[in-house]
């Protein structure tokens, strides 16, 4: 499958975990991650996602998805706002929040 489709996959799942919410996809160069603008009805911006460029080549979308809802990603968007969640092969992390904070 090609990146697009994947990507246009994980758009469909950003809009059924956060329903009513628009969602922009952009390519940022300088961290290799697409990142995910979470727009709520009212146009402002309630979460920002990026995904590594690796995670989304190294999987299916099948398997991102999947890997989305196990990783509860909705429920990091709910704890952590308008903080970026970033999203790789190794789980998902706050951008900067240490990772032994979840230890």
């Amino acid at each position: 499958m090609e990146e697009k489709d994947k990507l246009s996959g994980i758009v469909d799942c950003l809009k059924e975990l956060l329903p009513g919410c628009m969602i922009e996809n952009m390519w940022d160069s300088k961290s290799r991650r697409h990142v995910f603008r979470v727009d709520a009805p009212t146009g402002v911006t309630k979460h920002t996602i990026g995904i590594s460029s690796e995670f989304v080549s190294n999987n299916d979308l099948e398997d991102i998805v999947i890997s989305l809802k196990l990783y509860n990603l909705k429920g990091y968007l709910e704890i952590f706002g308008n903080k970026e969640i970033v999203v790789t092969d190794d789980g998902i992390n706050p951008e900067g929040i240490s990772p032994s904070v979840f230890a």
